[in-house]
């Protein structure tokens, strides 16, 4: 790749080892990257952004000052022409809250093979368009620690927003996802339904109805057993209810009223 097309990078950590290992795993294995800069802050990255027009951030969150979260505060809708990539030490419930708002991550320390994935994700990807929408959402599930009410998607038109609320379904269709909405256009999402599934796993609204289903329990109208047992849902979707998930199923929706 010629120094036209390369991706430029910022690297912005308040460790300074830190930084210099990433570096040293980029500049080592990656000959399409240029690293532009590094910065121990966030008033520092924003110096370094408007000096280098990073294509990418590799961010920390914690830092002196101003948390990583912070760093769009400093830009107008505009100025924003870079995606994040998170490096975090945190736990499960933040890697939760990066893949609800469709952040990549990296954990440290960062091996190399992970490296490799997450640059060839973005290459596929690059949602810096939505990064302002996505810093919001994730603000909303991490910083202070609330249950997601809505969840970024990657689908086939790029990226959207949907309230999980306004989930009826998500049915697999092969290698995709497709998410059957009670208002708006059905989205099919490039993912497969066992990463929802995943994502979904603290949400008690969801249960997997079957192999190819997960369904939303506020969405069910009865349960059918006529000819084997089918969950009726809003807008008369049927889906089958898996025989070894029928007591789970049960269980699960005691709580909601149908």
């Amino acid at each position: 790749m010629d120094k036209q097309n390369s991706i430029k990078i910022l690297l912005v950590d308040d460790e300074k080892p830190v930084r210099s290992a990433l570096r040293e795993l980029l500049t080592r294995n990656f000959p399409s990257i240029i690293v532009v800069g590094e910065a121990g802050s966030v008033p520092e990255a924003v110096r370094e952004i408007h000096q280098h027009n990073p294509d990418l951030i590799f961010l920390d969150i914690e830092m002196p000052g101003y948390s990583g979260l912070q760093l769009l505060e400093f830009f107008n809708p505009q100025q924003v022409t870079f995606d994040i990539i998170f490096v975090t030490a945190f736990n499960e419930y933040a890697i939760q809250a990066f893949k609800i708002s469709a952040f990549d991550y990296l954990l440290k320390p960062v091996n190399t093979e992970e490296l490799k994935k997450t640059l060839e994700r973005y290459e596929v990807m690059q949602h810096k368009q939505k990064l302002i929408e996505r810093i919001g959402l994730l603000k909303e599930s991490f910083v202070n620690e609330k249950a997601p009410t809505q969840i970024a998607i990657s689908s086939l038109q790029g990226m959207d927003f949907i309230q999980l609320s306004n989930i009826i379904t998500l049915e697999a269709s092969g290698n995709y996802t497709t998410i059957i909405l009670a208002k708006g256009d059905n989205i099919v999402s490039s993912k497969p339904l066992g990463e929802f599934e995943e994502l979904l796993k603290n949400n008690i609204d969801f249960f997997r109805a079957h192999r190819s289903h997960i369904i939303n329990l506020n969405h069910v109208r009865k349960l059918s057993s006529k000819e084997g047992d089918v969950i009726i849902l809003i807008r008369e979707i049927e889906v089958p209810l898996s025989r070894y998930r029928k007591k789970e199923f049960e269980s699960a929706i005691a709580n909601y009223k149908i």
